[in-house]
């Protein structure tokens, strides 16, 4: 059997070779061509599997190691007996973290307290379920916009967004969708967006064609909104002029904690020994971390504090400073694919144990919800 892979995918090669021939490549150079002879292919989101890739071809699997299927046709795999699998929530917790990694570096830049906000969370499936939980462990209030399950359940809990003028934060945590009642390509417009408070902090990490660049790049102007992107409308090019109004702007990694593509490699291979009816036989789990101690004073600023350990564990701002060069450098969907081909491993907060010298109970109360693991027995009791 003959298994087609992209060659960005975690451990592929060591996980497919147990069940086939396993030839790597690019995921944007995947071709009708290079699929002569192949049984299996394995993507990212960076390779549309259509009609025009598989016509005529004898793929009779395909998986995908991430959480969204947008770049997948799934009704034509479906009407072609093609079997389908991709990797649900498996960085949903990465996501997350990228997520308030980036809302404490505003709130510790802008000296703006975490107290007394709101956050809307746009979309309650796995990673937006997760947003939720942490933001209520943090304190914030929490509103949430996710009409198709409120359909669904019934549950209003779905439906308590009404109206941005409502948020302190937005963050975008959807499928991307062209068609239907609930279609989400520029679900934030500009009918929409003139709600939003100015100075609100504005979150997409779900795909670039949910949000309207223009009218954010537009609220920057007239209201001072604070914009953290990771995803771009026509990626891997960028609007230069959308990216100049971001506070923060990454090359689509929110997602790319170690566990987190370590897990959508682990789910797909599952998948693909069960579609083949044979035993996985080889276990993916990650490496402990070894310089895995984070030491707080823990008498500073709240916001700086959670910033502080977050970093330590991701550091955002490095993301930030690598895809502004491959801005200013020229040349942007090569470099954008380079920094995503070669991200160093980034470990989730779980991982890591902080201690405080000065106690805490507020800010190891906030840790704890975040998922960090906490070491009392060096804190000094102050």
């Amino acid at each position: 059997m003959k298994i087609i892979l992209d060659e960005n995918i975690v451990s592929g090669k060591e996980a497919f070779c147990n069940v086939g021939e396993v030839t790597s490549m690019p995921g944007r150079e995947i071709n009708r061509v290079s699929l002569t002879d192949a049984d299996v292919l394995i993507v990212r989101s960076v390779t549309n599997v259509n009609r025009e890739l598989l016509e005529g071809t004898n793929i009779r699997f395909v998986g995908t190691a991430t959480i969204g299927t947008d770049h997948i046709d799934t009704g034509y795999l479906s009407s072609c007996g093609i079997s389908f699998a991709f990797a649900a929530g498996c960085n949903a917790d990465s996501v997350k973290e990228y997520v308030f990694t980036a809302l404490f570096y505003l709130l510790s830049r802008d000296n703006l307290s975490l107290e007394g906000l709101t956050i809307g969370v746009i979309g309650a499936g796995n990673i937006g379920s997760r947003v939720r939980q942490a933001a209520e462990g943090l304190g914030l209030r929490v509103l949430v916009s996710d009409p198709p399950l409120y359909k669904k359940t019934g549950d209003e809990k779905y439906i308590s967004l009404n109206n941005f003028s409502e948020c302190d934060i937005i963050t975008l945590h959807v499928p991307l969708t062209y068609e239907g009642e609930d279609k989400t390509y520029h679900l934030l417009n500009r009918d929409n967006l003139q709600q939003v408070k100015p100075g609100a902090i504005i979150l997409n990490t779900s795909r670039g064609g949910v949000a309207d660049e223009s009218v954010l790049t537009e609220l920057r102007k007239e209201k001072g909104v604070r914009i953290v992107a990771d995803v771009w409308e026509g990626e891997p090019e960028i609007n230069t002029e959308f990216f100049n109004a971001c506070d923060i702007a990454t090359p689509h990694i929110a997602g790319y904690s170690y566990e987190g593509k370590l897990n959508g490699t682990r789910m797909i291979f599952e998948s693909l020994c069960g579609f083949l009816g044979a035993y996985p036989g080889v276990e993916l789990y990650p490496a402990e971390v070894k310089d895995n101690l984070i030491r707080l004073e823990g008498n500073g600023a709240l916001e700086e504090e959670l910033f502080k350990a977050a970093s330590y564990s991701y550091d955002i701002l490095r993301d930030h400073a690598g895809l502004r060069e491959v801005v200013c450098g020229g040349n942007v969907p090569a470099g954008f694919d380079r920094l995503r081909k070669e991200y160093p491993a980034r470990r989730e907060f779980g991982n890591y144990r902080v201690i405080c010298k000065y106690k805490n109970e507020v800010l190891i109360e906030k840790l704890e919800k975040l998922g960090f693991r906490l070491s009392l027995k060096d804190n000094a009791d102050k």
